[in-house]
């Protein structure tokens, strides 16, 4: 499975909520019960890249959803727009489910 394009639009100051689901071939969705969710938000699609924001304290997967779910107080900590990419992981076996931008809005309203 090829990993999906899907670009993070992170308000800084902002909580930050999104949820994601993907099927099989057959419409059915994936149960991801057993897996561990993974992700970052880097300067550059590099492993040794500058890292802006490990996502991975904010993931959960619940059967077919994977919330991702970054508070305000953690938002507030971002300066710089980058790359991320989500992955999911069971033993030994890694799959990427998502990559793209991970675009900041700069916040005005202090």
């Amino acid at each position: 499975m090829a990993a999906g394009a899907w670009d993070l639009q992170i308000e800084q100051g902002a909580t930050f909520a999104e949820t994601y689901t993907s099927t099989n071939d057959d419409g059915s969705a994936v149960d991801w019960t057993g897996w561990t969710p993974r992700a970052q938000i880097r300067v550059l699609a590099a492993p040794d890249a500058e890292l802006l924001l490990d996502l991975t304290p904010y993931l959960t997967a619940t059967g077919a959803a994977i919330t991702l779910s970054i508070p305000a107080d953690t938002t507030t900590t971002l300066t710089r727009s980058g790359r991320w990419d989500l992955e999911l992981v069971n033993g030994t076996t890694v799959i990427r489910l998502l990559q793209g931008r991970a675009t900041l809005a700069p916040e005005v309203t202090q």
